[in-house]
């Protein structure tokens, strides 16, 4: 299962790490964690999934973090946030977003979707995720 590499774009440090130790366990590979966009660029050519929170520590930038990873490199990006209202920009190359808090299980759905979806397949979204596309 380790062909997707997982990016996490979360500045809150236990997040993060809680969030890493569920993809680690589910079989996932991490190939990094940032906390802001200018971060997020250096980890971008090595991924292929991303979750990624909508405020970071430069700012609200989430949205525009998640729109250039889809559009640049391919990546399938779902916003992972505790603030879903928040979300009002064009994310039409964003996957989906997803509700903090999150749950093993939940993560598990989402990246077996974008999974599926990446390999051609039709996959079927978790219930608990907004739909973009």
């Amino acid at each position: 299962m380790a062909a997707e590499k997982i990016l996490i774009v979360e500045d809150d440090v236990q997040i993060a790490a809680d969030l890493e130790d569920t993809v680690m366990t589910l079989g996932y590979e991490i190939c990094g964690i940032a906390d802001s966009f200018e971060t997020a660029r250096r980890f971008a050519p090595l991924s292929t999934i991303a979750l990624v929170d909508v405020n970071l520590r430069d700012g609200a930038t989430g949205p525009r973090i998640g729109q250039y990873l889809a559009s640049e490199f391919g990546v399938s990006v779902v916003m992972v946030t505790g603030s879903p209202e928040l979300i009002e920009a064009d994310l039409s190359r964003v996957v989906g977003l997803i509700s903090k808090p999150t749950n093993p299980n939940l993560i598990r759905d989402v990246l077996d979707y974008l999974r599926a979806v990446r390999k051609g397949e039709r996959g079927v979204p978790p219930r608990e995720m907004r739909l973009f596309a």
